[in-house]
This record gives C-alpha cells, sequence and structure tokens, in this order.
C-alpha cells in the first residue's frame, strides 16, 4: 500500500490484516519507496497506489508499476479524484479504483472484487469521484477560519477562545465543513481540503 496519508495506510492495513487471506501489507509513503518495495517482494500479489502521493505521474507511474510486475493486480486510490485522473491510472494499467470515502468494509469487498475480475474490460471503480478536474467546494469565511485551526491541530475549545465562540458552535462548524466535504473524521477533513484546495500544505 503506498500513499502518503500515515494515519490512512495505518488503519487500512489493521483491517485487511484481519483477512485470513492477507499474509502481510508493505507500506510505502512515496511513489520511489513503493517501486522499491515491489522490488523487494516479489509475491506481491495486490498493489494500491494513491493516485496524487508525491512523485507519482500519471499515466506512467502505474505503467511502470505493471510493467516490473505483470500480475499484480493494480488498485488506484484517491480520496477525490476526477473521471480523468482514474481514467489515466486505467490506461496506465490500473485494474480499478477505489475511494477513500467508502467503508472499511466496503473497502475491503471492494478490493475483492476487483482482483476477481480478469481484463481491462472489467475494470471496476467504487466509490465518489469528481466529474471535473476541480472540485468546487464553497465555505462561508467562518468555516474557512475554522478550517485553517483545525489544520493547526486546535481542539474546539482551542479554537472557541480563539474565535470567541462556545464549543458548541465550533462543533457546528465543524460538522457542517465535514459534511461539505464528505469527511467522517477530522484527519479525513484536513485530507479532502487538501485535496480540494481549499486550504494548502504547510510550509
Amino acid at each position: 500500500m503506498a500513499d502518503d496519508h500515515s494515519l490512512f495506510v495505518d488503519a487500512l492495513s489493521c483491517l485487511l490484516e484481519m483477512w485470513p487471506d492477507v499474509a502481510k501489507v508493505v507500506k510505502a509513503s512515496d511513489y520511489a519507496s513503493a517501486v522499491r518495495s515491489l522490488y523487494d517482494n516479489p509475491d506481491t500479489a495486490v498493489a494500491l497506489l494513491d493516485i496524487r502521493m508525491p512523485g507519482l505521474a500519471l499515466p506512467s507511474g502505474f505503467a511502470n508499476f505493471r510493467e516490473i510486475m505483470p500480475d499484480v493486480k493494480l488498485i488506484a486510490l484517491s480520496g477525490i479524484a476526477s473521471r480523468g485522473e482514474i481514467e489515466l491510472a486505467l490506461e496506465g494499467g490500473a485494474n480499478g479504483f477505489i475511494s477513500k470515502s467508502i467503508l472499511g468494509h466496503e473497502f475491503v469487498r471492494a478490493v475483492r472484487d476487483i482482483c476477481k475480475n480478469e481484463g481491462s474490460e472489467k475494470t471496476r471503480s467504487f466509490g465518489v469521484m469528481a466529474h471535473d478536474r476541480q472540485v468546487s467546494v464553497r465555505f462561508t469565511e467562518r468555516e474557512q477560519d475554522v478550517l485553517g485551526l483545525l489544520q493547526g491541530g486546535m481542539t474546539n475549545k482551542e479554537m472557541a477562545r480563539e474565535l470567541g465562540l462556545s464549543p458548541e458552535t465550533i462543533k457546528i462548524y465543524v460538522k457542517s465543513i465535514g459534511d461539505k466535504l464528505g469527511s467522517r473524521n477530522r484527519t479525513e477533513l484536513i485530507v479532502r481540503a487538501l485535496e480540494v484546495g481549499a486550504i494548502r500544505h504547510a510550509v
């Protein structure tokens, strides 16, 4: 599994390793380390690659993986991806696409379904994807303030003191932001906000 969001990788690895037919999950945080892991683990059956991880170019990144190991089941991942990005991944040799927005048990089922299918004509996509290259999500000025503080790791109480609001009001803003981004927790909220350009990576 190659993804630069360590919390997502750790959580999904634990979930996958609970299944009896999964012997081991090897983790990588960028494309270069993912390629090295593939060479170091020639018995790899399935490779899960985040479309937007550092160092991965579309479609060549997937094509390179396919060349190294022709028989591996190659699955593209993303929190929010455009149809164009998914098509490029499939063009490069991905057997399917899974959105990070789906539930854990659905994710495992999606991996199984993709692995059962043979041939590019049966490639499947699971979960929500954006229809356009850019995803438009509108936030109020106050929601943008809360987003910035969330990115800084503040708790509800800390944000309430900073903005002169009650913790209950902050909780409402956080829920509203999460609903707009389709996220279920704060980590996923920040990841998706970065992906849609609502906030920027800290320098």
